[in-house]
C-alpha cells in the first residue's frame, strides 16, 4: 500500500498536467507544420505540372486544369458536385471526367467563396454552409490563382493558394493568423515548337 510522503499534496498531478500541456502544444505545432509542408509540396508539384503541360503545347485552359487536379490533396473538401461522403473511387471517377472536360468539379480552396464547412475538426466538415460556424474560418475567400506565360523557349507557370486556411487547433496562437498564401512558380524549356509546326 502506498503511503503519501510529507509535502506531496498533488504535486504528481500538477507535474503530469504541465508536461501533458507542453506535449500537446508541441504536437499541435508539428501538425500545423506538416499541414503547411504538405500544401507547399502540392503547390510546387501543381506548378510543375502546369508548366509541363504548357511546355509540350497544351492550351492554357488544359494547363490550368492539370495544375488544379494535381492540387487536390491540399484543396479541402469537394464542393461541386455536392455529394457527402464521396468514396475515393467516386472522387477519382469525377476527377477523370473533369480532366476529359465532361464534368465540372470544384474544391473548397479552388473557389472564391466559402460554400462548405472547411475546418477538419468541424462536425459538419464538407457539408453545405448555412450561416456562420464558430469552428470554421469563414469570411476570407480561399481561392487558387494561376498564370501561364509561354514566350520564346520557356514556359513559366505560377500557382498560388490565396488565403489557404489554417484549421489546426490553436493555429492562431501558434502562427498568429487564420490563413496564409502559398505560391510556387515553375519554368521549363518549351518543347512544343519542335513538334507542333
Amino acid at each position: 500500500m502506498y503511503e503519501r510522503r510529507k509535502g506531496e499534496h498533488g504535486s504528481a498531478i500538477l507535474e503530469t498536467f504541465l508536461s501533458m500541456l507542453l506535449l500537446g502544444l508541441i504536437l499541435f505545432g508539428i501538425l500545423q507544420l506538416f499541414q503547411l509542408v504538405l500544401a507547399d509540396m502540392v503547390t510546387d508539384y501543381a506548378a510543375f505540372r502546369g508548366a509541363r503541360s504548357a511546355a509540350v503545347g497544351f492550351r492554357d485552359e488544359y494547363a490550368y486544369r492539370e495544375a488544379l487536379i494535381k492540387s487536390v490533396p491540399a484543396s479541402g473538401p469537394m464542393v461541386e458536385p455536392r455529394t457527402r461522403g464521396v468514396s475515393v473511387e467516386t472522387e477519382k471517377s469525377l476527377l477523370r471526367g473533369y480532366m476529359e472536360g465532361d464534368r465540372n468539379v470544384e474544391y473548397a480552396n479552388w473557389v472564391g467563396e466559402d460554400r462548405v464547412h472547411t475546418n477538419y475538426h468541424c462536425p459538419h466538415y464538407g457539408e453545405p454552409l448555412t450561416g456562420g460556424c464558430a469552428l470554421c474560418s469563414h469570411g476570407k475567400n480561399h481561392y487558387v490563382s494561376m498564370s501561364v506565360q509561354s514566350a520564346g523557349e520557356t514556359s513559366r507557370f505560377h500557382f498560388e493558394f490565396v488565403h489557404y486556411p489554417l484549421d489546426i487547433p490553436l493555429h492562431d496562437w501558434l502562427t498568429g493568423r487564420e490563413s496564409i498564401d502559398i505560391s510556387a512558380e515553375s519554368e521549363l524549356t518549351n518543347h512544343s515548337s519542335a513538334f507542333l509546326e
